[in-house]
């Protein structure tokens, strides 16, 4: 997990938030949307010596996630919402090192072996209870657990990398002795079983959250939607255009973010995250401070918005590059997409440029595998001011358009490559003595971002004389004929972490080694970052894994997406997990904490 922090607090050329002053003052002017800056000084020392101060941080989304539950599918949201916020498991992910994870609802865990465990054992802490006062039973851990060896579940399981999960059990100990100050605690101690070594154990239950059995079994949907978890914060409100968030602490214990002392600032007493899909309203929130942080700018905003006066002052900008991507994978096993060259052509004539316009994105990361080695960027906002109606994309750290140009060169070297091999063309199709150039394309064939991806794939390649019928069905279909192997190129999306083990899908072991890849290098790289022991080395394999990928052609991004994040400098604390923003960590300013507050009553 890789990190940005933003540790910038002063609003320059305005009011002053924490550390750069006690007194306010702020010129007599009006911004461009919004209150006086009269006005806002009014109600900050109105509110200056109350009993109550609310610190709100409201988040503006595209889509507020449908649901919470951490045993179903989560988009990227809601997952980090559910693991960081709401939900526990009995170990919690750490990015300082090995074992990559640290006891949270356990208070010891045991592998065996060590370093390459088959078997786990976690004592859960005595007097955990859940956001409704109940207690967290072994029962409830139990029931979270085997919640993902239901056959019914197998296909999620493999994709979640849960796919070495064998068994789940109540113990009194672990097999082969206790750790120093341990003790045999009957049923209190859960038993992990796995089919095979797995170096990420401990990191693999950190994301198996646990939930109270009585509120989920047979209720999933409407658990969804109120969830109940062991986390620092508690779901108070799920709306279609909205979620509330509250720290949460058990009765009579001491709060789970210690009280802040000096220049510190203390959590927000609410996070909320509105539904905002119209950029230009998003953009008007955050101008008037209704909102502090806008997840996903509208391409149409960038770079216009952002070089309009008064941006650099108030506002960060970042370029993110979020660990998705849309990808073809071919099948090394058979046909004529199984030789390199052709793997080659096909992504050759891949017309990158023309989908990315059809897509109406910001432009596309100039990545060639789906591994995520590019760090957030912060927009330099007072180069695009000073460029003025001069600002473009390219410049002061925004992502420059791929040249279509690039299509063209791809296509010729595709065209290219076909004559060398001895495909001709003849009357649009290339021809071989074996017969037509036939590629099945294999995809959902729903509307939406993967038709336009389809179609234009399709057009490619029909355009330099192949056949390409296409293969359409539902995901959990057309996933089985994948895993068969009766695939020839199939569009995909993956989402993972930034520092995700690829070893499922890339591995020759791997549970989902969709294209039947089997190299020796590929395994060993593959290898070295599960084995890794410092985020360094981590690093070092996974750059590794990208570079034989690269080698090995065995898929070609579509596209990997960018986007450009707005937050206020009244925010504190901002770091970057996945390319989102770690919300555990985030402050307001008192300022901000005095505005909100007077404005609430």
């Amino acid at each position: 997990m890789r990190r940005v922090v933003l540790t910038s607090l002063c609003w320059a050329g305005g009011l002053l938030g924490a550390g750069c002053g006690d007194d306010v003052e702020a010129p007599a002017e009006t911004d461009a949307i919004g209150p006086t800056m009269e006005r806002i000084e009014e109600e900050i020392m109105q509110a200056r010596g109350t009993d109550r101060v609310e610190s709100r941080l409201v988040i503006a989304l595209r889509r507020v996630p449908d649901h919470l539950d951490p045993l179903g599918d989560l988009d990227p949201w809601g997952a980090r919402i559910a693991e960081e916020l709401v939900f526990q498991g009995l170990t919690r992910r750490v990015d300082t090192g090995a074992p990559w994870a640290e006891p949270a609802l356990a208070d010891a865990c045991v592998t065996r072996p060590q370093t390459a465990p088959r078997d786990v054992y976690c004592h859960l802490r005595e007097g955990v209870v859940f956001h409704d006062g109940k207690p967290v039973t072994p029962e409830d851990v139990l029931y979270s657990l085997d919640w993902w060896l239901d056959p019914r579940r197998g296909t999620m399981r493999v994709r979640l990398g849960l796919g070495g999960l064998k068994k789940v059990e109540l113990v009194d100990g672990p097999v082969g002795g206790l750790p120093p100050g341990s003790r045999r605690d009957p049923g209190r101690w859960i038993h992990v079983a796995l089919n095979r070594a797995e170096p990420l154990a401990l990191a693999m239950l950190a994301d198996m959250a646990i939930v109270p059995r009585a509120a989920h079994r047979g209720r999933a949907r409407a658990f969804g939607r109120a969830p109940v978890g062991t986390g620092p914060m508690r779901v108070t409100s799920l709306e279609p255009d909205r979620l509330v968030l509250e720290p949460w602490t058990p009765e009579g214990e001491p709060p789970m973010a210690p009280v802040p002392a000096g220049d510190e600032l203390p959590p927000p007493s609410r996070i909320v995250l509105r539904e905002m899909p119209d950029g230009a309203a998003a953009l008007t929130a955050m101008r008037r401070g209704d909102v502090h942080l806008a997840a996903e700018l509208s391409p149409t905003h960038v770079p216009e918005e952002l070089a309009k006066p008064g941006m650099a002052p108030r506002f960060t900008a970042f370029v993110l590059s979020p660990p998705r991507f849309d990808v073809l994978l071919y099948n090394l096993r058979g046909g004529v997409q199984a030789g390199p060259r052709m793997r080659g052509m096909l992504d050759d004539a891949l017309p990158r440029a023309a989908l990315a316009d059809a897509l109406g994105d910001l432009p596309s990361q100039d990545v060639t595998v789906p591994v995520d080695l590019t760090e957030p960027v912060e927009i330099d906002l007072v180069a695009l001011h000073e460029a003025g109606v001069s600002a473009s994309l390219g410049m002061a750290g925004l992502p420059a358009r791929r040249d279509v140009s690039l299509d063209d060169a791809g296509k010729a070297r595709a065209q290219a490559t076909l004559e060398e091999l001895g495909w001709v063309l003849e009357r649009g199709v290339r021809r071989s003595a074996s017969g037509p150039l036939r590629v099945v394309l294999m995809w959902n064939g729903t509307d939406g971002e993967g038709r336009v991806m389809a179609h234009g794939i399709r057009d490619a390649w029909t355009g330099i004389g192949i056949i390409t019928p296409f293969a359409t069905a539902s995901w959990s279909y057309l996933f089985g004929l994948m895993r068969k192997g009766e695939f020839d190129a199939a569009l995909v999306r993956l989402a993972e972490r930034s520092d995700a083990d690829l070893f499922p899908y890339f591995h020759s072991r791997g549970d989902l080694n969709l294209v039947g890849v089997s190299d020796v290098a590929l395994d060993g790289a593959l290898e070295a970052h599960r084995a890794a022991t410092t985020p360094q080395e981590r690093r070092t394999a996974l750059v590794a894994v990208a570079d034989r990928l690269a080698a090995l052609r065995l898929c070609s991004v579509i596209r990997a997406p960018s986007q450009v994040m707005l937050v206020s400098r009244r925010v504190q604390g901002l770091e970057f997990e996945d390319d989102l923003p770690r919300l555990s960590k985030l402050r307001l300013s008192p300022l901000e904490s005095w505005i909100l507050g007077q404005r609430s009553r």
